[in-house]
């Protein structure tokens, strides 16, 4: 898998409002393959991507680890701990979680960006 940036935007909430309606209604201009998240504020920004989550973000594609429970262990970290972040991380699409389809419900973190942008709204 080729990897990419995302940005993630810096804007409040009625800008975002603004342009989930003009996507709806085929107004929105928009970079062909162009991945953007949005955040209410800096504050929710530094909740998302904390520390450790940064720490994740960059080790899963250093470490290559076969499984989750290997990058706790790789980054001699706490299992719950990562796996949350892994899942929150997952969740918002920064990275990729791949079934390995074994009994232990086994997941490979899998990087889907090499680089993350912030951008303060226009």
């Amino acid at each position: 898998m080729k990897l990419k940036r995302v940005r993630i935007l810096v804007e409040a909430l009625e800008e975002t409002n603004e342009r989930w309606l003009k996507a709806l209604s085929g107004k929105a201009k928009t970079k062909k393959g162009e991945e953007l998240i949005t955040v209410s504020s800096w504050e929710i920004l530094g909740r998302v991507l904390s520390p450790p989550r940064l720490q994740i973000l960059g080790a899963i594609p250093a470490l290559k680890p076969k499984s989750i429970a290997e990058l706790a262990r790789l980054m001699e970290k706490d299992f719950k701990n990562v796996y949350s972040d892994v899942k929150f991380l997952a969740d918002l699409g920064l990275i990729e979680l791949k079934d390995m389809g074994t009994n232990r419900k086994q997941m490979i973190p899998i990087a889907k960006y090499d680089g993350i942008e912030v951008l303060l709204a226009a």
